[in-house]
């Protein structure tokens, strides 16, 4: 009887071991070993919109020490990421309690379309955050800090001195000549009462006639002074045509690209979302905005200011926290920022999908902007390239013809980076012609958009 206890108390000790066993490494598969850099990635275009990976709030609440807090609830975590609704239906008391104590302050998170593995690198990433993300004090990718962005937003709102400079000119202009007029009848006056002949009304232009011909020699060098530098600006503004590096027009909304981009680390296509799959970037609706905002109603620059005007476009209570019911919504409208001509084509899909290019190749230093702008060529050269991956740098200004070409003879081609590339290959590979052409353009072992037909006219103009 003794060893038959002995063997079941063995057992029992054994099955409870396996079981705390088989929960650890059920606990570590979901939360450890996961690739760091996938889940940075995939934080940045899913999470990082509304969650720190710290315990700060930001449109909802930070995610460190997720490990501990669903510890042995791997599946439910699963779950609640893809589909929160059907999490909290399975009762599980932890889940309650986040539903009642988030959901009336943040609202309902919204299922996110990742797989058991990318939640996995993801939680990985959280869990070994990068150097400096723990303090959340230190401004990385070359942040603004808050008193920069102040001080931006207030030079925003001062008016353009060059109209002042314009009006102060003109009223200059019109003292000049009512001085001239006053003078001339004082004199008059003088002739009148000694009894002198009056001087003749002479008309402006005769008077500056006369006044030139007396003084031609000074008068001449000043008119080929002028002509010269007036050819010089004449020339220089007309090849400026088209050319608006610099171009920061301003918003119906203050909103900083450095508080989203470089403090919390939004990824640029969260709010431009086509940018990968389609023609145009895209401008973000204020229901993409909402996504954080139902949450943050007061910003670190402008306070509840900038906003409200969000609120208002779409119709939210922020005391309530609900949508007003009938509300005429008014869309906000943004100001273009990047125009091209009717006459060129232009792909954003094709460039970021295939052609794998970083945003900051053609936007430059997004992360230390506020509003929209044209990036100048400076601003984008002079980048780190370790910022920026495979940056190149160009001499042409930004958005003209020869940026695009000179960009197009320089960028190289991976021929096995994507499907897009490999069916050209394969192609080329088909026919005696083609395999010569390959032949031809591998001879200097790179390959360039140029050799690929990147300078055809066809490319960009219809």
């Amino acid at each position: 009887m003794m060893r038959f206890t002995e063997r079941f108390h063995h057992r029992v000790i054994f099955a409870v071991a396996t079981f705390m066993t088989m929960a650890f490494t059920s606990f570590a598969s979901i939360h450890e070993g996961g690739d760091v850099a996938k889940g940075e990635q995939l934080f940045k275009a899913n999470c990082a919109s509304c969650h720190k990976i710290t315990n700060e709030v930001l449109a909802a609440p930070g995610l460190g020490g997720i490990d501990q807090r669903w510890a042995g609830k791997d599946a439910l975590l699963v779950k609640w990421i893809q589909n929160p609704q059907a999490a909290a239906a399975s009762g599980d008391a932890y889940i309650k309690q986040l539903v009642a104590t988030n959901v009336p302050l943040f609202g309902w998170m919204a299922g996110q379309a990742v797989t058991e593995a990318e939640i996995k690198d993801i939680l990985t990433y959280v869990k070994t955050p990068p150097a400096g993300a723990a303090g959340g004090a230190a401004p990385v990718n070359n942040c603004q800090t808050l008193e920069e962005l102040k001080a931006e937003a207030e030079k925003n709102e001062e008016s353009d001195g060059f109209i002042w400079f314009i009006i102060i000119g003109v009223i200059l202009a019109i003292i000049a000549v009512s001085a001239a007029n006053i003078g001339r009848s004082l004199k008059n006056a003088m002739n009148e009462r000694e009894g002198l002949p009056m001087e003749a009304e002479v008309g402006y232009w005769t008077s500056a006639k006369a006044w030139m011909w007396k003084n031609k020699t000074f008068v001449s060098i000043i008119g080929v002074f002028l002509f010269c530098y007036f050819a010089v600006v004449g020339y220089s503004t007309l090849m400026d045509i088209g050319v608006y590096e610099g171009y920061t027009p301003t918003q119906p909304v203050w909103f900083s690209h450095s508080i989203h981009v470089c403090q919390n680390e939004v990824d640029c296509q969260y709010c431009h979302s086509s940018a990968a799959k389609s023609k145009h970037a895209g401008i973000p609706s204020v229901n993409v905005c909402m996504n954080c905002h139902k949450g943050i109603n007061k910003g670190k620059i402008t306070g509840e200011k900038e906003i409200a005007k969000i609120y208002a476009a779409i119709g939210f209570d922020p005391a309530t926290k609900q949508y007003i019911q009938g509300y005429e919504q008014k869309p906000i409208e943004w100001n273009k920022v990047h125009n091209l001509p009717d006459h060129v084509y232009f792909n954003h899909a094709q460039h970021v999908t295939v052609g794998k290019i970083d945003c900051k190749q053609c936007h430059g230093p997004v992360q230390q902007y506020t509003v929209g702008h044209q990036a100048t060529l400076d601003e984008i050269n002079s980048q780190d390239p370790a910022d920026v991956p495979g940056l190149i740098k160009l001499t042409k200004p930004t958005l003209t013809m020869g940026w695009c070409i000179e960009c197009h003879n320089k960028a190289q081609i991976d021929l096995t980076s994507s499907e897009y590339y490999e069916e050209m290959h394969n192609r080329f590979k088909a026919s005696a012609l083609g395999q010569r052409t390959i032949r031809d353009i591998m001879e200097d072992g790179e390959v360039t958009v140029r050799e690929m037909g990147g300078w055809e006219c066809g490319k960009c103009h219809y």
